[in-house]
């Protein structure tokens, strides 16, 4: 393989150091790491605190400057964050238009959440693949439509897939380091585990309850990143059989992972992958979690137990109209989850381990990514003048939005509406996604039913 000149954008939030703040810090960093190890040139652009040697190069995104007197005092200012990304992105997308006319890169591998590496994806050159991490929020959706022809996207499961689908977008399943996550003991006292980030969305409040149902003690893994959700739903509940121990490294959230009897996976929200789910059964622990999103093609049978998150069950959610699937209340889900406790007797943690290792590994993910950057740079050189002088081509039409009939798919479904103290998330329909089934398929993608290829990481030390 040619060794390539990657650009790779993280997000601006957080650092890339350990412990991680969340599964997108975990993969990309994991990603970096793999590309230099097959010999390719990664010049990281990654928030301030990133250490140096984590990529050939690294390019910390610029802090937001301080507003003169009468800028702060604009009633239309808007949010910070906002203005961070704003910031951090613009600044991104003129260094690469730099490096680029320069000659420095063969392709971007966009692994923020941010519209602006796509919308200007058309001022380079090199191509830009976009890792798609999250469902497609709208701003999102904007700088999709404005990408460059040479772009290409990368859903971490089919269910994610099935969501974009205003674009042609491939299926690379992420990947864990199976020498981090290695095989424990179980616990020796009945101990079960939860990993994430403290979050509505992760709802680590439904894993308490069920662990208190079951008569388990429960070890909570994971920095607290939604203060007002901890103080009103974790630290009441907090004490006796119920720990926090905050954000740790990925070593030792697999010594707590390794040494616990199962592991809660609990979303309120159609999770993007679960990597957290592969993180655990890489240790040998069953995992026990909601059926919702990528964590359905990720749990099989050998790794755990699926429970229902839903009060209809269907069998095909992709043939019933928007919002004929409800979310059980959270009583419902507790007793199942507490329930499901009782199911994992027969399952061997050495075949947890085996499952987890075959589909979900590392390296297949790190292929799969390599294999669409290769084929996106490969690509554009082809379609650059012999004289080696800059296309101008891009500049094409672009495709045309989706209709009426197609946006109407994107709806905000009343499984997707937590139970109380948990945010909403919005989804699409489940669906194939034509375009996603016509796709060939990559090394470390998913293939029909099966999965092989990584996993997406979510939690502290490395755990989504």
């Amino acid at each position: 393989m040619t060794s390539l000149r990657i650009a790779v954008l993280a997000t601006n939030r957080n650092p890339l150091s350990e412990p991680f703040a969340g599964g997108q810090e975990s993969l990309t960093a994991a990603l970096v790491a793999g590309f230099r190890r097959r010999g390719h040139h990664v010049v990281l652009f990654a928030a301030e605190g990133t250490p140096a040697d984590v990529a050939d190069e690294v390019v910390a995104y610029p802090a937001l400057p301080r507003f003169s007197a009468v800028a702060a005092l604009d009633p239309q200012l808007p949010e910070k964050p906002f203005l961070d990304d704003h910031h951090a992105f613009t600044f991104a997308a003129a260094e690469l238009a730099r490096r680029d006319r320069a000659g420095e890169l063969d392709v971007v591998a966009n692994h923020s959440l941010h519209h602006l590496p796509m919308s200007l994806s058309r001022a380079y050159d090199a191509p830009v693949v976009t890792t798609l991490h999250t469902p497609p929020f709208p701003w999102m959706e904007l700088g999709a439509a404005l990408a460059s022809p040479a772009s290409r996207f990368v859903a971490v499961s089919k269910a994610l897939a099935a969501q974009w689908s205003t674009v042609t977008r491939q299926v690379v399943a992420n990947g864990v380091d199976e020498s981090r996550f290695v095989l424990g003991p179980g616990a020796d006292d009945g101990r079960l585990a939860w990993v994430g980030r403290i979050t509505p969305e992760k709802a680590p409040h439904l894993a308490i309850d069920a662990a208190r149902m079951a008569g388990r003690r429960l070890a909570l893994v994971g920095p607290v990143s939604d203060a007002a959700y901890f103080e009103a739903q974790i630290a009441p509940r907090l004490g006796g059989d119920v720990e926090h121990l905050g954000a740790v490294r990925p070593d030792e959230v697999a010594k707590v992972v390794g040494r616990s009897d199962a592991l809660f996976v609990t979303p309120a929200w159609d999770e993007p992958f679960g990597l957290v789910a592969v993180e655990g059964a890489m240790c040998g622990t069953p995992v026990i979690a909601l059926a919702r999103g990528g964590l359905v093609e990720v749990v099989r049978p050998d790794m755990g137990v699926l429970v229902d998150a839903a009060t209809n069950p269907v069998v095909d959610s992709s043939e019933i109209p928007a919002g004929a699937v409800t979310a059980a209340p959270d009583d419902v889900l507790v007793a199942r989850l507490a329930s499901a406790v009782t199911e994992l007797d027969a399952l061997d943690r050495a075949a947890v381990r085996e499952c987890a290792v075959r589909h979900f590994s590392l390296d297949a993910c790190i292929d799969g990514h390599l294999a669409v950057l290769t084929e996106a740079a490969d690509a554009a050189r082809r379609s650059q003048p012999a004289s080696g002088a800059r296309s101008v081509e891009r500049h094409t039409p672009l495709d045309p939005l989706p209709s009426d009939a197609d946006a109407r798919r994107l709806v905000i479904r009343e499984d997707m509406k937590p139970s109380a103290g948990v945010r909403p998330g919005v989804s699409a329909q489940n669906g194939t996604g034509s375009d996603v089934a016509d796709r060939p398929l990559l090394p470390g993608s998913l293939s029909g039913d099966s999965v092989s290829g990584g996993a997406q990481p979510d939690a502290t030390g490395a755990m989504s």
